[in-house]
């Protein structure tokens, strides 16, 4: 649907386009604060909003038909990567308004606000191509290869995490408490979930193990580092296997103790349940269906899953460091 078009108008800068996911409160907000400074600039600009059915690949395709040279997402990761492998076909830049719950790609490039990315969207229309390319992040699109429940594959694209285990548990109950503090209530539900029986690239013993991740990113939820080698603009994943947790309830708060401090101190990978790896492709089998996650984003139970870095980019403008 679009709930705003002002392409009628002269304009002196390129045509923006709009994605709006209108569920958080915060991006009513932003989207006004932007859509009044674009008005002020006579800027000629349309709008599109994503719905339950639409998250952003079709208003993505509509606003590249209509002509868009830039195309502002307001919304989370969710709303990025719906958008993100239509506007990579295009070759289109993406600036991004950070008003989704994590907001980890926007974190990870470098915008901590959302005045502070709709300042960056008003100064790059400002230059319109003079230094615009200096602030471009080159984002890979990867790639996962799902296999469901019942037994159907399915493919879809991620930019900075996948996880299948404890951590996508933790993402289906994070709607406890608002913000990242639902996500660190969601993981404090599931630090004795029970564990996954895995096959694949991903073993490092024949044990349960907690959860397996890969990303791009080294901190995917809150200050702290998990993946301190991961870049969000790398060829490879910082792939993690945790576990297999002791048995016994005092002993896996002892574990979990250990590897929160380990953490802390900024050195994860010396605790000797964290197994990382540096790698372009992690293949994941379960014995038993369970419940995994695509960059924050619960996907459901899965019985398979195959992570590939992508070639294919998603251009981001980003202020410079």
């Amino acid at each position: 649907m679009i709930v705003n078009d002002r392409s009628d108008q002269r304009s002196a800068t390129a045509g923006v386009g709009i994605i709006v996911n209108p569920k958080h409160v915060a991006t009513r907000r932003a989207y006004t604060e932007l859509s009044e400074a674009l008005r002020n600039r006579a800027a000629a600009y349309r709008t599109m909003t994503t719905t339950a059915v639409r998250d952003g690949r079709w208003q993505a395709e509509q606003l590249v038909d209509w002509g868009a040279e830039v195309i502002i997402v307001l919304g989370g990761d969710g709303t990025i990567r719906a958008a993100a492998p239509v506007l990579a076909e295009a070759g289109i830049p993406a600036a991004l308004v950070p008003t989704g719950t994590a907001n980890v790609l926007s974190r990870h490039v470098g915008l901590g606000s959302t005045r502070q990315a709709i300042a960056h969207c008003l100064s790059i229309l400002r230059s319109a191509g003079d230094e615009a390319d200096a602030s471009i992040r080159r984002i890979p699109i990867n790639t996962a290869k799902v296999r469901r429940a019942d037994g159907r594959w399915e493919q879809t694209a991620f930019l900075c995490l996948a996880g299948i285990g404890g951590d996508a548990r933790a993402v289906a109950r994070h709607h406890g408490l608002p913000g990242l503090a639902g996500y660190a209530w969601g993981a404090a539900r599931a630090l004795f979930a029970q564990g996954l029986t895995v096959t694949g690239d991903a073993v490092t013993s024949g044990e349960p193990v907690w959860s397996v991740m890969a990303s791009k990113v080294a901190r995917p939820a809150g200050p702290i580092s998990v993946f301190p080698s991961a870049r969000v603009d790398d060829e490879q994943f910082s792939a993690l296997t945790v576990g297999p947790l002791p048995r016994g309830s005092a002993r896996a708060v002892r574990a979990w103790a250990g590897i929160a401090a380990a953490c802390l101190k900024g050195r994860p990978e010396s605790h000797p349940l964290m197994h990382y790896r540096s790698t372009t492709a992690v293949t994941i089998r379960l014995d038993a269906p369970a419940p995994a996650q695509l960059d924050g984003d619960l996907i459901g139970d899965c019985l398979e899953l195959r992570l590939s870095a992508g070639r294919q980019r998603l251009l981001v403008s980003a202020p410079r460091p």
